[in-house]
């Protein structure tokens, strides 16, 4: 393996790991927007108490979803310097595709019922 495949492969795996970690923070910031206000109601407190940290949270979230569109960019401007290279990496963890079927087949489902027209 070359330097440059050594290098690459690190790459991805920085990039690939920076992306699950924003995904991971989007989603724990929005299971707290979600928990929030039955939170306050078991606290015994009132909306006003709440609206600021929702407001907060909110925020954040925005912020959040900037921050993973320029993930993106830079993985896809990363992907095209790799290309003109020459260098291959295997893709592997969360990038990796799956043979999944868009919709479902008799295959994948459990049960098949036929439905009338």
């Amino acid at each position: 393996m070359s330097d440059r495949d050594i290098a690459a492969a690190r790459v991805a795996d920085i990039i690939n790991e920076a992306e699950r970690a924003m995904d991971a923070a989007m989603a724990r910031a929005s299971q707290l927007l979600t928990e929030l206000p039955a939170l306050q109601g078991q606290a015994g407190l009132n909306g006003a108490w709440a609206q600021p940290a929702v407001a907060s949270v909110c925020a954040a979230l925005n912020d959040m979803t900037g921050a993973r569109a320029s993930l993106i960019s830079a993985h896809k401007s990363l992907s095209a310097v790799q290309r003109k290279l020459g260098v291959t990496v295997a893709e592997g963890g969360a990038n990796e595709k799956q043979d999944v079927p868009t919709r479902p087949t008799a295959e994948s489902a459990d049960t098949v019922v036929r439905l009338r027209a």
